[in-house]
């Protein structure tokens, strides 16, 4: 084992230390919750959390996140700035999490890369609208697992609230409300297939 890797897992070894309070605390504050207190009590921490600055709050949030997501590989990265709103996530090996985003009950690949501000929502159904009569925020909704496949780059900007296929690029910006198949760059709102992978040549071209 190199010097490098040593002094990295010396350093998540005491931030794991250092945010076993959180860890405690959110672990007893939870316990017995329904979903709605569960998802307010970590939005909570969360928000604390991503304004940490600095090689310490990546540090903390991964310590903090590789206790209470689903999953999070401690060979991972999130940035300033980013929250989760359900402790459903998974950040997978590799994940680079950037600046300011915000993800819902997603499943992050391995290698998965987000620039600054992207959106990883639960899905397209998390609030209710069909009562004319009742407000919005009273109306049921459906929390889905979003998918990002691996080795998938979502440009900064982009809104994604459907699976992102393998290897695939989102365009800066874009809004992906259909799923992408694998090897795509997608663009625009809604995100349309821009080029494909042709899997003979391994370049990307252009849909005829």
């Amino acid at each position: 084992m190199d010097a490098r890797r040593t002094v990295k897992m010396v350093a998540l070894a005491a931030a794991r230390g250092a945010v076993l309070p959180l860890v405690v605390a959110f672990r007893a504050e939870t316990r017995g919750a329904d979903e709605h207190r569960l998802r307010t009590l970590f939005a909570g921490y969360s928000q604390a959390l991503a304004m940490v600055p600095g090689l310490t709050g990546q540090l903390v949030r991964r310590a903090f996140y590789g206790a209470v997501l689903a999953e999070c590989h401690p060979d991972s990265c999130i940035q300033w700035g980013t929250t989760f709103s359900t402790p459903d996530a998974v950040v997978s090996k590799g994940v680079y999490i950037g600046a300011s985003c915000s993800i819902g009950r997603a499943l992050l690949s391995e290698h998965v890369t987000l620039g600054s501000n992207v959106h990883v929502l639960s899905g397209k159904n998390q609030h209710g609208f069909d009562d004319p009569d009742a407000p919005v925020q009273e109306q049921p909704g459906r929390y889905d697992q979003i998918r990002i496949g691996k080795n998938t780059w979502l440009g900064n900007g982009s809104l994604v609230l459907a699976d992102v296929g393998d290897r695939c690029v989102v365009a800066a910006g874009s809004v992906v409300v259909d799923a992408v198949p694998d090897d795509s760059v997608v663009g625009g709102n809604p995100a349309r297939i821009l080029r494909r992978r042709d899997p003979v040549s391994r370049t990307w071209v252009r849909p005829s």
